[in-house]
């Protein structure tokens, strides 16, 4: 998006903050201090507003100006929410000043989650329909095409994902169908799978990983190997994550900084049954990467599950956990505490089918005749039969 001139602003906006480019992946570059734009979000994040206006004083261009103020806003509404409805009609005043369509747009989509993430909901629909309307100005197929991710972006930050799918593929399909050459369409569409991506790091686990399998199908199809990896490690994470898998806890094992990521999830659950779920799911992961830490956490897990009960919901989610992860021994201790017989029946299934997998054919039939559905038992069997059978003729 082309960038506007404005009159300098220190003179009539210091009461307001500013920050400088955005965080979501913008379409075009704009030359702006990072090192500015970074200070002026340490000094937010710390609550420090009055020297965060201060610092973006010298801002002169209204898109930088607007999204400065958002951000700012985004820290002070829980903290200084005095501070908001100063923020918000400034936001309003400027957009009067941005020409631009893709950076109206852009504005648009951000101060729409603003008014989502607030409890706004009627506003919040409205801003997105503005942000929509914008969009169908952009005259540039490809820049359209990437406004419409940014808004599916902020949609699905909002919790609508549903509206958010549908958009972004409307971003893809609007990519695809573009009359530009190989190249910028080659660029477009990595940028909007890279919106998607993002989307699903700013997700819980069970939200992301819908954005992950989109963004990975991209990258796989376009043959671009180094992203499509990045992706289905992250989308693998989130699956065996499912449960607690917020974002600052999967952005930190990704990291590798296990001894971080126990504190965190120490810190989230203070449910000593979500803490023990959340510590089984990381360990699981672990072992997934093979590192050896793994067995720590899976230590812990079970000294805190000594001082606790568990729920009929964390016995079936322990147990699958478990088994998934190959800890059968300990996973068979909490399925047969399961007390729905289909899912006792079920886990005991799954746990007795490892069990087999590993060549423990004993042990995989004297949990196969714990289960109560003589069908399920018959079948699975039968299956350990056929498998010891197979087992015999491996070299």
């Amino acid at each position: 998006m082309c960038c506007t001139g404005r009159e300098s602003a220190s003179h009539h906006h210091a009461e307001f903050p500013r920050t400088l480019i955005n965080c979501c992946g913008v379409y075009k570059t704009r030359v702006m201090s990072m090192s500015s734009y970074d200070d002026i979000l340490v000094l937010a994040s710390k609550g420090l507003f009055e020297e965060a206006i201060k610092a973006a004083g010298e801002i002169e261009d209204p898109f930088e100006w607007a999204d400065a103020l958002l951000e700012i806003a985004f820290r002070a509404k829980d903290v200084r929410r005095d501070l908001v409805p100063l923020l918000l009609e400034e936001i309003r005043r400027t957009l009067k000043k941005i020409k631009d369509p893709g950076d109206r747009a852009y504005i648009y989509s951000k101060l729409a989650r603003f008014h989502a993430v607030t409890g706004n909901g009627d506003e919040a629909t409205e801003v997105f329909d503005r942000a929509a309307e914008e969009i169908a100005r952009i005259k540039d197929e490809g820049e359209r095409a990437i406004a419409m991710a940014v808004l599916a972006q902020n949609l699905a930050l909002t919790g609508l994902t549903e509206e958010a799918i549908e958009t972004f593929n409307e971003a893809f399909d609007a990519a695809i169908s573009a009359e530009m050459d190989y190249r910028t369409k080659l660029d477009v569409i990595t940028e909007i799978a890279g919106l998607i991506e993002n989307a699903g790091d700013s997700l819980d686990s069970r939200e992301a990983i819908r954005f992950y399998e989109m963004a990975y199908d991209i990258f796989d199809k376009l043959r671009i190997s180094h992203r499509a990896a990045d992706v289905e490690k992250k989308l693998k994470m989130a699956r065996t994550l499912y449960y607690h898998g917020p974002p600052e806890v999967r952005a930190a094992l990704l990291e590798g900084r296990y001894n971080y990521s126990l504190k965190l999830i120490e810190k989230l659950y203070k449910d000593p049954q979500e803490r023990f779920i959340a510590m089984l799911e990381m360990a699981s992961w672990l072992k997934q990467i093979g590192a050896p830490e793994y067995l720590d956490v899976l230590e812990g897990a079970f000294k805190l599950l000594e001082r606790i009960g568990l729920s009929e919901t964390n016995v079936q989610r322990a147990a699958a956990i478990l088994s998934g992860m190959g800890e059968l021994e300990k996973a068979l201790r909490f399925a047969v505490e399961i007390k729905d017989p289909e899912k006792r029946d079920d886990a005991l299934a799954a746990i007795s089918l490892k069990l087999a997998e590993r060549k423990d054919f004993l042990e995989a039939r004297e949990v196969a005749k714990l289960i109560g559905n003589s069908m399920l038992k018959a079948r699975l069997l039968e299956e350990i039969a056929k498998i010891e059978e197979e087992s015999r003729w491996e070299i």
